[in-house]
């Protein structure tokens, strides 16, 4: 892996990009306030640049408008019983099969039924909510009005770290009170309190509509925890005693003595045990720490190996008694809607053990960031001090890489790819390509793309806040009304997404495990390249016997071109281009191109998409049920370029992220207003409508605006995108 970071001294940036592009890009990268090869900050001098405009927000009036996606979202909710699981999809109890995408939180708290009306119009049929009781009137009223517009909720217990335990508690090793991310996995009495507090909120009785909420259709899955496992962190040196306490329990009952577990744990003579550690009186077995698990280390210490399985299997039944505990309580308080346990994972390889105790619940979660900013203290979330990698997630490709890195230092798409577990619905209730990063726009195109190529059931893109536009970008990096062109897409990509245009894929690769081969000491490595994941399915699949079960590995050489970092669906409707960083759809009702648009035009199936700007997304969209672009009587251009503040200034810091990829920083957080960089070129359409059509361009609740100009050729039209239009979209209708 390591060759592929550096190259004749260019930064990992410029790996595998062309000569000419990589030109391009630098002066660009100087025009927006970034230098990719220095430290110093930049001015964004070219605010008033003709290519930019000022985005303007609009208070939605619910009139009929081509961006209305209101049509896929069937209300109220629970029309056909509660949400259950059938295989590896999310279904209702009448049989009705559904597919979710919304946002993790958010809603105006001042007017929650305004939110419920454009969550549904902007397509969002599913919002996750971290569970509170301390103001259950506003929730109560939240799941009132989303349950009137079709709009499912997915809530979990909030994370751990954000749970105070009070000294009333008693809790063995806080005497003070306090958080902890693992306690109540090992200590009966922390488990005892949160097992209490999660059936005693899954009974609330809504004031807004008298029932349970366990009783609500609209409640539609539920996650235990959020982000907590054994095998992530360090436990808190007070509670260490107790863990270990209950690890030298362990180990007597399945190895029956001292000489028992010193003949088990040594290697070649050597002891797996420490100098002074045992089962004897007053002896105690240490913890390996969960960042020592690697390949690396166990090959280095191969006496620690047995020891260190024994940990992982010590720490997975800790977990699976906590979640099936949880799971039968809220069972028996008569919660009837799917349930995962959480969405995290472990130090590298444990990762698959922690992932295999989840896959004995209902359904996968996951979640997952690109270019994750870096912050501190109180400031760790705000866009004007954070740290954040700079680097677009459309070229981050390996040839050869076959095991994943996680936390957002790998490509988000493939890395959730990987994580799924193939039979199980996944939920990814967390997920954002993270302002400020000047590609983030990517991420909304990228992951509805792929997560239909790929059959995700529930994707959520965090945050859904403030509830409408905000004056500038930020200041929170997950604020998705911060950042104006992932929703922007919302339009394009949700018709995608609930017409399923583009067609799940076969499964092309498969990582087996078993409940003995998920201990193994080795880096959990895939049978392909990552980008396999571009080109089918891929996941884990977990059997009972794992040397009885052939892994599915197919051929696909001639889907995945090395040399150009190119992947193409075994569909036949995408290709991803990562040395030129283009991702293109092409399917009967939508086609696309996302990414470094000037890299050249794009021949569609109907289309043909011509631009100039350096980065954006590009969709054509057909709008009218069935029909294809090519019989369309209502074709939708969505048009999207990046978002910066006026006067936005960033630099680079000189450090690199584990993979090599740049850091940077904004210098300056700028001032209202956004603004948007308009996507200029042409859009060619054949349409047997193309005599009887007229083009709009419309505002960002799809009013139209003005007429625009559209050329008329025999069966095709011609759309040529202007700055001085001052929008993002396009409407291409029969008069």
């Amino acid at each position: 892996m390591e060759k592929n970071l550096v190259k004749k001294g260019m930064p990992s940036l410029f790996l595998r990009w062309p000569e000419k592009k990589v030109r391009c890009l630098c002066i660009a990268a100087l025009g927006m306030g970034m230098t990719l090869f220095g430290t110093s900050a930049f001015s964004q001098d070219n605010d008033s640049d003709s290519a930019w405009f000022q985005f303007t927000p609009a208070v939605d009036d619910f009139g009929p408008t081509i961006l209305d996606c209101s049509e896929f979202i069937e209300a109220p909710t629970g029309r056909h019983g509660f949400v259950t699981v059938k295989g590896e999809n999310f279904i209702f109890e009448d049989g009705t099969p559904v597919r979710f995408w919304g946002s993790q939180t958010g809603a105006r708290r001042d007017n929650p039924e305004y939110s419920a009306k454009r969550m549904r119009r902007q397509g969002i049929n599913l919002v996750r909510q971290h569970g509170n009781l301390s103001r259950p009137g506003q929730l109560d009223q939240l799941i009132a009005r989303l349950g009137e517009q079709g709009i499912y909720m997915a809530i979990d217990l909030y994370y751990p770290l954000h749970y105070r335990w009070t000294p009333g508690d008693e809790i063995r090793g806080m005497p003070e009170g306090g958080t902890s991310q693992q306690v109540h996995f090992f200590n009966d009495k922390a488990a005892a309190i949160q097992i209490k507090r999660l059936v005693d909120f899954f009974t609330h009785v809504n004031q807004a509509n008298g029932k349970r909420w366990c009783d609500d259709p609209t409640l539609a899955m539920i996650e235990i925890l959020n982000e907590a496992s054994m095998f992530w962190g360090e436990v808190d040196e007070s509670l260490r005693d107790q863990v270990q306490e209950k690890f030298a329990v362990w180990l007597l009952q399945k190895y029956h003595d001292q000489e028992g577990l010193q003949k088990a744990w040594s290697s070649n003579g050597v002891s797996g045990l420490d100098e002074g550690e045992g089962l004897r009186e007053g002896e105690k077995i240490g913890l390996i720490r969960n960042s020592l698990f690697t390949e690396d280390y166990f090959n280095e210490n191969p006496h620690k190996k047995i020891r260190g399985q024994d940990q992982m299997r010590f720490y997975l039944e800790l977990e699976d008694n906590y979640w099936q505990a949880c799971y039968k309580a809220l069972r028996d308080a008569g919660v009837k809607v799917p349930v995962c346990g959480t969405a995290w994972q472990g130090h590298g390889f444990p990762t698959r053990a922690h992932i295999f105790s989840q896959a004995k619940l209902d359904y996968i979660d996951r979640h997952g960031y690109w270019a994750h900013p870096q912050g501190e203290g109180n400031q760790m979330w705000s866009i004007a001090t954070a740290t954040f990698n700079s680097t677009p997630m459309i070229k981050s490709l390996h040839e050869d890489q076959d095991r994943l890195i996680y936390l957002g230092h790998e490509n988000l798409v493939i890395e959730k790819a990987w994580e799924q577990v193939l039979g199980k619905p996944l939920s990814i209730s967390e997920w954002s390509t993270v302002t400020p990063n000047w590609y983030s726009l990517e991420g909304t195109a990228l992951m509805s793309i792929y997560g239909l190529l790929q059959g995700w059931d529930a994707p959520l893109e965090s945050n859904y806040q403030p509830g409408d536009w905000a004056e500038r970008m930020g200041p929170n990096q997950f604020n998705l009304f911060g950042n104006p062109p992932h929703i922007l897409q919302f339009p394009a990509a949700m018709a995608m997404w609930y017409r399923g245009d583009v067609k799940e894929a076969e499964v092309v690769a498969e990582v087996v495990h078993d409940a003995e081969t998920i201990f193994e000491t080795t880096e959990d490595r895939k049978p392909l390249p990552l980008p396999a994941a571009l080109i089918g399915k891929v996941g884990y699949r977990f059997v009972e016997d794992a040397s009885a079960h052939t892994p599915v590995v197919k051929d696909i050489s001639r889907y995945w071109d090395p040399e150009t970092l190119t992947a193409r669906s075994i569909t036949g409707e995408l290709v991803w281009n990562g040395s030129a960083g283009v991702v293109v759809v092409n399917t009967a009702r939508t086609q696309a191109a996302v990414g470094f648009l000037d890299n050249g035009p794009q021949d569609l199936k109907d289309t043909k998409i011509s631009s100039t700007t350096p980065f954006g997304a590009l969709w054509v969209t057909a709008k009218d049920g069935e029909l294809p672009v090519s019989s369309a009587r209502h074709i939708l251009v969505t048009a999207v370029g990046p978002a910066k503040n006026t006067g936005m200034k960033y630099e680079m810091t000189g450090r690199k992220t584990r993979l090599g990829h740049p850091y940077a920083r904004l210098t300056d957080m700028g001032t209202p207003p956004i603004l948007l960089e308009a996507v200029t070129g042409t859009v060619e359409i054949q349409n047997s409508n193309s005599s009887s059509m007229k083009a709009w361009a419309l505002n960002v609740v799809g009013e139209r605006m003005r007429e625009v100009p559209l050329k008329k050729e025999p069966g095709r039209v011609i759309l040529k995108m202007d700055p001085g239009y001052k929008t993002v979209y396009y409407e291409i209708s029969v008069d």
